[in-house]
């Protein structure tokens, strides 16, 4: 699956769930990829794992609580939440967000060949920062690039999610599988996710 053939089911989603109602600037979805970088940041502080789901079962001190994150058999537990969550998920959103712009825009990528642009072509083999708020604020440096620029190149948008999909990927998660099931769990969701913008 190419970029993107990608970018056009995120976009199809976004629009059927009113992000594209109104026109939007550029700011307002550059604040918007930028919130998900910083979400991340926030699943990392909090000392949360790169995927994991909430427990439906409503907690009660009298009844030990069932938890998904340990019984190893996190895709069998019934009660484990149906929306991904975790640093990993956050950066995804980030790229869905991205795609989402390249698709309304008609961005077209490509790998170093000049074929379409695959998830694959874009994750890199070099040496990236180990440390994830080092990653996130180099995200947030290139995301900024794109409004920095007088003609708004979204090569730095390129960039920044060829950052993110590397960086997910060498934490041993396949990036595609993650931002597939994170796009079918959108599909699911209310009218612009139950926010104003």
């Amino acid at each position: 699956m190419t970029i993107c053939e990608l970018a056009r089911a995120v976009h199809e989603n976004a629009v059927a769930h009113g992000w594209w109602d109104e026109e939007r600037s550029i700011y307002e979805i550059i604040a918007l990829i930028h919130s998900e970088w910083s979400e991340a940041l926030e699943e990392a502080r909090a000392g949360r794992p790169l995927v994991w789901y909430a427990c439906n079962v409503e907690y009660n001190p009298c009844i030990p609580r069932l938890d998904c994150l340990n019984a190893g058999k996190e895709s069998e537990c019934p009660s484990r939440g149906k929306k991904p969550e975790g640093i990993a998920v956050e950066l995804i959103d980030g790229c869905i967000r991205i795609l989402d712009f390249f698709s309304y825009c008609g961005v077209e990528t490509e790998d170093k060949d000049g074929n379409p642009a695959t998830m694959e072509s874009l994750c890199i083999d070099v040496a990236l920062l180990d440390n994830v708020a080092d990653t996130i604020a180099l995200l947030h440096a290139c995301t900024s690039q794109t409004i920095l620029d007088e003609e708004h190149n979204p090569s730095y948008l390129v960039d920044a999610m060829r950052i993110a999909l590397s960086w997910v990927r060498a934490q041993g998660i396949d990036p595609l599988a993650l931002l597939l099931e994170k796009h079918e769990y959108n599909k699911s969701r209310p009218y612009k996710h139950g926010k104003i913008f």
